[in-house]
């Protein structure tokens, strides 16, 4: 996949910060209710660099 910016900016719930995925994004992403985004935090020259790794909810076994 080609590199593409876009810019978020963070929306305030109870003093927490989130970034919001936009739908059209979501989407081209496959970003789904089952997802999960693993978050890496890298040194860059520009700063901190997010980078999120999407994955599949992987469902937890009970043993009986």
């Amino acid at each position: 996949m080609k590199e593409v910016a876009i810019e978020l900016t963070p929306t305030k719930i109870k003093g927490s910060k989130y970034l919001l995925i936009p739908k059209d994004l979501a989407r081209l992403l496959e970003i789904e209710d089952k997802s999960v985004l693993n978050l890496t935090i890298e040194e860059s020259s520009k700063g901190p660099r997010l980078v999120y790794l999407v994955s599949e909810r992987v469902p937890h076994h009970t043993e009986n």
